[in-house]
């Protein structure tokens, strides 16, 4: 029904469609990306003003029946665009490590400012499971590395990873989308030499990446655990977030032939390991 909604708001002119969990019943352990799961679910459109309410209405009425409400809503007219903008500020990751918007002026020039535009792909350093990502990354001695970055999103891992020194980063994604986005952030930070950008459907043959990151969710790293492990040379470092602290055994025992430290920020762990010895 949700998908039906869905498509009438696109079909009526909808600026904008998102859906949302209406009930508790968050999605936080599926393996592969697709469509909402939840089993109560709000569909939200955007429309500009001079559009036919009444006439929309009454067609999602006629879709869903009268058991489900349909709500509309008056928005002041402002800037969306600068609204927007305000939401994202610059994010302290530590002293010497800042994550700013292309729009604002980096609080600390001494630090390194990773300049990471909000956009249609995860990851603009808010979210816990970046964060440990990049705490553990400023960690390591990342000079003259490779890395890999599945499921890039943004490109923020990719690209803190050469701005902090590493030689080469592969960033690797389902949605073209977020190839892009990591193509144009590592442009605003001058490291787009040193980066590759791959679709998971694209064959590669690169086995002998010294850091593997993959920041995804807990299902998803245990499938790809053969995929991953594959691609980290020996002695490699592994470092996986979006776990939950009740799925982090799990995800241990995907990777039993590794020694994992285990590090925890908010309700998100991440786990960073090397392949254990024989």
């Amino acid at each position: 029904m949700a998908d039906c909604v869905d498509q009438a708001l696109e079909v009526f002119g909808a600026i904008a469609v998102s859906r949302t969990d209406a009930g508790d019943s968050p999605q936080f352990d599926v393996a592969e990306p697709g469509d909402p799961r939840w089993a109560l679910q709000t569909v939200t459109g955007v429309f500009d003003p001079s559009m036919d309410v009444g006439a929309c209405t009454t067609m999602l009425t006629g879709i869903i029946g009268e058991q489900i409400t349909v709500q509309v809503d008056q928005l002041a007219d402002q800037d969306w665009e600068l609204c927007g903008r305000t939401q994202f500020q610059p994010i302290k990751i530590s002293d010497q490590l800042w994550v700013c918007p292309p729009w604002q002026t980096a609080p600390d020039t001494n630090a390194l400012n990773l300049v990471i535009a909000p956009g249609l792909a995860f990851g603009t350093g808010t979210h816990p499971t970046t964060q440990l990502c990049l705490t553990l990354l400023e960690e390591l001695t990342l000079k003259g590395c490779s890395v890999l970055d599945w499921g890039c999103g943004s490109g923020i891992l990719a690209v803190a990873a050469l701005r902090m020194g590493a030689t080469q980063a592969t960033a690797v994604d389902l949605d073209p989308r977020a190839l892009t986005a990591t193509q144009e952030n590592a442009k605003r930070n001058r490291v787009n030499h040193g980066l590759s950008v791959m679709s998971v459907d694209q064959p590669f043959h690169n086995l002998g990446y010294d850091i593997v990151l993959a920041n995804i969710l807990a299902g998803t790293l245990i499938s790809l655990a053969p995929t991953l492990d594959r691609h980290l040379s020996p002695g490699g470092t592994l470092i996986l977030s979006g776990v939950l602290p009740a799925q982090a055994d799990r995800v241990q025992q995907a990777f039993a032939q590794y020694n994992f430290r285990l590090l925890q920020r908010d309700d998100w762990v991440a786990l960073q390991g090397q392949r254990s010895a024989g």
